[in-house]
Order: C-alpha cells, then sequence, then structure tokens
C-alpha cells in the first residue's frame, strides 16, 4: 500500500466523525500488568507491557455490562423528555446552560432507550470487536508476538522486504474484524436515527455544530490547503527513505511500509532527537506505577 499526499490530511479529523471507531462510549479500566520487576533488576528494565490476549471473558463482560447500564441512564427516555423540555425555553437558558443541554441530549442520542434493543446490540457488538482487537495473535516469522513487537520493527527495521511483512503481520486482524465493522457500522447509524440523526456520521458531525455536508466540504478545504505542504513532506521523506533503506528506485508515492507506524501517523523516528529519559526513574516503581498515576489523575478531574 502506497500513500499519496493526500492520503494523511483528513485523519485526525475524520477520526472523530468515523463510522467505526466510536471515542465517545464509557471509558474502560484496561487490565494492567500485576507483576513487579524484582528487586535485583536493573533500574533501566524496560517494564512489560499488558497482553490482552491472556484476558478473560469475564472481563469482556463486565466491560459491556458497564456500558450497558451508562447507557440505560443516559440515553433513558424519561431524561430525553426533560432535556428537551427544558431546551424549548431557550430565552431562559444562558449560552452554557443551553450548551450542557445539547450536550446531554447529543450523549443520549448514543444510547436512547427508546431503541434500547439496538443499543444492547451495539454494545454487545463493540465488546465482541473489542475483545477481537486486543485478543488477535499476531504472527511474525512464524512466532507470535505483540502490536508492541511490531511497532519497534517499524521503527528500527532497515530491511524494506522485512518492513513489508512487519506491516502485513500488522494489518492480518482486518478480515477477523471486517464481518463485525459491518455490523456494528449499520447498529450505529440504527441507534443514532432513533433520535433523528441520518447516521452516526451525521451525528458525530453534529458534536461540532456541522453538518455532513459541511463537515466533508471542511475535511475538502483543508485537503486543498494543506496539499502543497504535503507534497513537500512526502517527496522529502520518500527521498530520504529511500536512502536509510539502501532503494535506488524511489517510487512515485511513499510506501506505507515505509513510515515507522502501523497506521502512518507518526513520523516521530525519521529524526533523532536527544531528550531526557525517564525509563530510569520509572523502572524501580514497577509497570503499574504510570497508570495508576493516570487514574489518579482522572480521579482528580
Amino acid at each position: 500500500m502506497a500513500l499519496k499526499p493526500t492520503t494523511l490530511l483528513p485523519l485526525a479529523l475524520l477520526a472523530a466523525c468515523a463510522p467505526t471507531a466510536s471515542h465517545r462510549s464509557t471509558s474502560v479500566k484496561a487490565p494492567v500488568a500485576t507483576t513487579a520487576p524484582a528487586a535485583s533488576a536493573p533500574a533501566a528494565a524496560t517494564a512489560t507491557p499488558p497482553d490482552y490476549r491472556g484476558v478473560s471473558w469475564s472481563w469482556w463482560v463486565s466491560s459491556a455490562r458497564s456500558r450497558a447500564m451508562l447507557a440505560a441512564f443516559s440515553g433513558s427516555a424519561a431524561n430525553i423528555a426533560r432535556l428537551r423540555a427544558l431546551l424549548t425555553h431557550q430565552d431562559q437558558l444562558t449560552p452554557l446552560q443551553a450548551k450542557q443541554l445539547e450536550t446531554a441530549l447529543y450523549n443520549a442520542a448514543n444510547s436512547p432507550q427508546t431503541a434500547a434493543e439496538l443499543v444492547k446490540r451495539r454494545i454487545k457488538a463493540e465488546a465482541a470487536q473489542t475483545e477481537k482487537l486486543y485478543g488477535f495473535d499476531y504472527k511474525y516469522a512464524g512466532k507470535s508476538v505483540t502490536t508492541n513487537d511490531l511497532d519497534e520493527l517499524l521503527r528500527t527495521e532497515t530491511n524494506p522486504q522485512r518492513r513489508q511483512q512487519v506491516w502485513e503481520a500488522s494489518k492480518a486482524i482486518g478480515p477477523t474484524l471486517k464481518p463485525g465493522l459491518l455490523s456494528l457500522r449499520d447498529l450505529r447509524n440504527q441507534t443514532v436515527q432513533a433520535l433523528g440523526y441520518a447516521d452516526f456520521f451525521s451525528y458525530q458531525a453534529s458534536d461540532y455544530g456541522l453538518t455532513r455536508a459541511e463537515m466533508m466540504a471542511l475535511v475538502r478545504q483543508l485537503n486543498q490547503e494543506l496539499r502543497p505542504l504535503y507534497r513537500e513532506l512526502h517527496t522529502y521523506a520518500r527521498y530520504e527513505l529511500a536512502k536509510k533503506y539502501g532503494v535506488r528506485q524511489v517510487p512515485a508515492y511513499l510506501p506505507a511500509s515505509w513510515l515507522p507506524n502501523r497506521w502512518g501517523q507518526d513520523w516521530g523516528s525519521l529524526v533523532t532527537v536527544r531528550g531526557i529519559n525517564l525509563d530510569a526513574a520509572l523502572a524501580p516503581k514497577g509497570p503499574e506505577y504510570p497508570v495508576r498515576q493516570a487514574e489518579r489523575f482522572y480521579q482528580s478531574l
């Protein structure tokens, strides 16, 4: 797969609107590695990342149940009716109050209990997709590998053929997810249609105060405005990476497997920047420490 200069432009914007990836659902506390490093381990030892392949089915079920309970509350028919009634008094509301009520109604539209059975099916489908994604057994060179292994290889491997193999290994999850994604797309569309949205794309675009047509027009405008810059960036990257990987014939488009990230989102390893190294300070605290600190931060909000 080769990336054209315009391929990467709208990704960040469309990520918020893509019908196959909802970032509005309730956050789920993921399992973390529970084994602290041995006392004799060197201070700079790298913590082992969590391996979701070993997560029990009960964990996925409980997370889906939690989302179902939140959906039942946020999308209850009584809440929707009350919110709509309050929004009829726009002249008595401050802009902030109106925005808060509109946001609550927006959240309700993703889980309307007026279509409770659809919502249950959608949540179940989302949980199933998540289980498949994080439980997938990636293979490279005949061995099971984690996504962290694949990411590290894409950052460091300089052989183009091996890079292509690593990139293809990272995409092997596709056929497993495809049938469920198509079903999930339909369920998400049907869920928000219960509150008057044309489809899930239109629903998420509305969170930015835009219609479907306005969102697409904005994406096309960004494409047009940024295309000259991206053409230069792609040209530079093609020639620099061809030199790095020992390729004499520079391709017309930038191969996706040449980039140091599975999705072409991060080009950071194209340059070497010396910065502070926190590994030595964090390693003695154990692999759970960063997660616990992040949890404390969000709870403090």
